[in-house]
Formats: structure tokens, sequence, C-alpha cells
């Protein structure tokens, strides 16, 4: 048998999805008899907070439609259109710094320097996690050349 917290659940669930305006009566009305009033539903603290989360969510759902309904097609094209554009920017100037900033380790660790370059970053270990999970960070073996005068 089917819990009637979970056969309120649906019947909000379809009164947002036919935009039916969400009150305690209208569930009852809705529900066919098994909620007979409308103290079954606010006297229980589950469901009435079934019914308060439901009519928040439709009212969000309500506002967002409002807001893009005022707002042309072409309007929202155009603005989908920009965002798309200021995105693919954003990912071309990452793009960018991390091959700046892979050839500038490179450049520091070819002169012995690399770990004078990590030192600064020694108290930031999130920060070296994070350049390494961008790929910011060279992956090659750097052998010392006083290391190599020694073999």
């Amino acid at each position: 048998m089917i819990e009637k917290n979970e056969i309120l659940e649906e019947l909000v669930e379809a009164m947002i999805a036919d935009n039916e305006g969400i009150t305690v009566r209208a569930v009852c009305r809705r529900s066919e008899g098994v909620f007979k009033h409308a103290s079954d539903i606010t006297r229980n603290e589950v469901r009435s907070k079934i019914v308060k989360v439901a009519v928040k969510k439709q009212e969000t759902i309500r506002a967002a439609i409002d807001r893009s309904s005022k707002k042309s097609r072409a309007e929202l094209e155009r603005l989908v259109a920009t965002k798309n554009a200021e995105i693919e920017q954003l990912h071309a100037e990452k793009t960018l710094l991390i091959a700046s900033h892979r050839a500038m380790i490179l450049s520091v660790a070819e002169m012995g320097g690399f770990p004078t370059w990590k030192r600064f970053f020694d108290r930031y270990e999130s920060t070296v996690d994070s350049l390494e999970k961008m790929g910011s960070l060279p992956k090659v073996d750097v052998t010392s050349l006083s290391s190599r005068r020694n073999t």
C-alpha cells in the first residue's frame, strides 16, 4: 500500500507539472478522497512541509518562466550566443595561460631552479594540486647537470 505522504508528493508534483495553483484545499480536491479535509495535511508536520516545499518550488518555476517570457526568442538566442562566445574566450585564455605557465616552469627547471619556484608554493599545496589537475605543470624528468657529472 502506498503511504499517504508518497501520494501527497505525487499530487503536488503533478500540480506543478500542470501549473495548477498549490493550496492545501486544492490538494484535497485533487486527491480523490485520500485527504478529505485540509487539516489532514496541515496537522501533520511532514505533509505540511511537503506542501510548503512544493509551493516554493512552483513559485520559483513561475518566476523563471515569467522572467524568460518577457524576452523575445531572438533576444534569448542572442543572449545565449553572447554567453557561448564568452565561454569560448575564457577557454582560449585559460589554454594560453596554461601553455605559458608550463613554458615558464620548464625554463626555470632547465636552469635548475624548479625547487626554488616550488618553494613559493610550499604553504599552498592546494594551489600546486590545482595546477597539476589543470595540466599546467610540465610532466618531464629534469636531470640536473651536476648529477650528470657524478655518474
